[in-house]
């Protein structure tokens, strides 16, 4: 159902509603704990996982037709458009939404040093398999213009031509949609909410978002106030059409995430350098040892891969998304002013880190995550790197410990 407001034209004020309510559920759920917020993930993940399984073994089974898939790929070369490719290529980083929220959780968990990195690479196979899986599936019993209108429920229409599930696991698609969007919602919120109560300890923004709710110990205000600016952006998407909403935020999260993600490569090389003695049970493969300031570090070649490639999506996501243009660089510059504005009023130095005893804190951060083990070797690597000082100068001793 949808109305006319003003100037907005077609507002389907229904499936805004319903997205503000499901997102006030999801505040409700955060805020009563992280082990309700991820066994809420775990039930939906799992129904899921068995239902996409399902649909595609029974689509390769029944219903796959190889000589469609290899026309429509000849197709597909002889009317190559670079444009369409990166606007869809930026676009497939909305697959991974929530690989971010488990590394954000790991102040949470017991024994994060194991159970990341395994969770991290589990989900990162799945998603390629999943996406894999439904693309080669969806062009081999469809011809690619029958989705031209349904790009809002695809997978719905592709499974009504599948048969003996097609009646039944039709309709199902469309919740199994909406249960996919929960969770990922779900995953942002928590991850949200978790950065934000880092950021506000390490003194980047205020305070006033690192307390916790008195009863449950989540950092409430933070869900509350991050999942009220994104029902706000659901509000105004939502403005412009339910189709061209869908377009705006992912748009907006493409920008995002490519962002995040870039950041995050370039700390993993910045880190090999600054801290080489933190321990590191998992490490990306093809490492290089290099010497650098008297002491041997692992250069990770696939951190400069990565950095290179995810700076490419990025600029597939400036170039094609218009939307992303201009509200993802709006949103970072206006953060960085607050930001800014924030650490003056404090004074603390806007490009410069404040001082802290990192290395306690790293031995606080082990011993509460039930890390003995790694406490253990990060106390000797200390330890070792002490011995080699007093063998140094004094010059050369103050040089290598500020580094």
């Amino acid at each position: 159902m949808t109305v006319n407001l003003g100037p907005f034209h077609n507002v389907d004020f229904v499936w805004a509603l319903e997205a503000i309510f499901m997102t006030i559920f999801l505040v409700w759920l955060n805020i009563r704990g992280i082990r309700e917020s991820s066994l809420f993930n775990e039930i939906l993940g799992a129904v899921d996982i068995i239902s996409e399984s399902s649909i595609i073994i029974f689509g390769f089974l029944f219903a796959w037709q190889p000589d469609l898939l290899a026309s429509q790929w000849q197709w597909q070369v002889q009317h190559w458009d670079w444009k369409q490719f990166m606007y869809g290529s930026s676009l497939a980083i909305i697959s991974f939404v929530g690989l971010e929220s488990i590394s954000q959780a790991a102040q949470e968990t017991r024994r994060p040093a194991t159970i990341v990195p395994r969770t991290s690479i589990a989900l990162i196979f799945t998603v390629f398999i999943f996406a894999l899986s439904f693309s080669t599936l969806s062009m081999g019993i469809l011809p690619w213009q029958a989705f031209v209108g349904h790009e809002g429920d695809p997978v719905a229409m592709l499974v009504h031509k599948v048969p003996y599930i097609g009646i039944v696991a039709g309709p199902f698609a469309a919740i199994l949609g909406a249960t996919i969007l929960l969770i990922s919602a779900n995953s942002g919120v928590m991850s949200a909410s978790r950065l934000t109560f880092s950021m506000s300890h390490f003194h980047f923004i205020t305070p006033w978002f690192e307390m916790v709710h008195p009863q449950y110990h989540t950092p409430a205000r933070s869900i509350v106030v991050f999942s009220g600016i994104g029902i706000i952006q659901i509000l105004l998407a939502f403005l412009f059409g339910q189709d061209t909403a869908m377009e705006i935020l992912g748009n907006m999260y493409a920008f995002g995430a490519t962002l995040g993600y870039s950041i995050v490569f370039v700390a993993l090389i910045r880190l090999r350098f600054l801290d080489p003695y933190t321990p590191r049970p998992y490490k990306v493969p093809f490492n290089l040892k290099v010497r650098y300031r008297e002491r041997k570090i692992d250069l990770p070649i696939l951190g400069f891969i990565g950095t290179a490639g995810v700076l490419f999506v990025l600029a597939e996501v400036v170039i094609t998304h218009s939307i992303g243009r201009i509200a993802g660089p709006a949103w970072v510059v206006g953060c960085f002013l607050y930001y800014a504005w924030y650490r003056r009023k404090v004074k603390l130095p806007v490009f410069r880190t404040v001082k802290r005893d990192w290395e306690t804190e790293q031995k606080a951060v082990l011993l509460s995550a039930e890390e003995f083990e790694l406490l253990e070797h990060y106390n000797l690597a200390l330890s070792e790197r002490d011995k080699l000082l007093m063998k140094k100068p004094a010059e050369q001793r103050e040089g290598i410990s500020k580094h």
